[in-house]
């Protein structure tokens, strides 16, 4: 059988004493955990995408060849709506852009 030593009062006070740095090293170490950052939709990829649909449409080609402008790096949060628009001529006409979910998938609207 050994016998157990109790701990000498010099090796508690060592102990005591690097309890708290030991502590601060491990926040240190591990930190914080960061949120990721939040998604984001290509207002480029949106806009060529609404282009399409709108030629796909025979009732909407001709606003196709029209520039469409779409907010760029909207952060994505189910059901948000967006608006691009086409200028055509004089005329302004907006699209709807429903953001579908966390994904970032979206479904382009008709015109108006």
């Amino acid at each position: 059988m050994s016998a157990r030593r109790a701990p000498s009062r010099a090796g508690l006070a060592v102990v005591a004493a690097l309890a708290p740095l030991l502590a601060a090293c491990s926040v240190l170490v591990t930190g914080t955990p960061t949120a990721a950052p939040p998604r984001t939709l290509d207002g480029a990829q949106v806009e060529r995408d609404v282009r399409a649909v709108l030629a796909a449409d025979p009732s909407t080609a001709a606003l196709a060849t029209a520039p469409v402008l779409c907010p760029q790096q909207v952060v994505v949060y189910p059901q948000l709506v967006l608006f691009c628009q086409a200028h055509l001529g004089n005329v302004i006409r907006s699209i709807p852009v429903t953001v579908l979910d966390r994904e970032g998938n979206y479904q382009v609207g008709r015109p108006f």
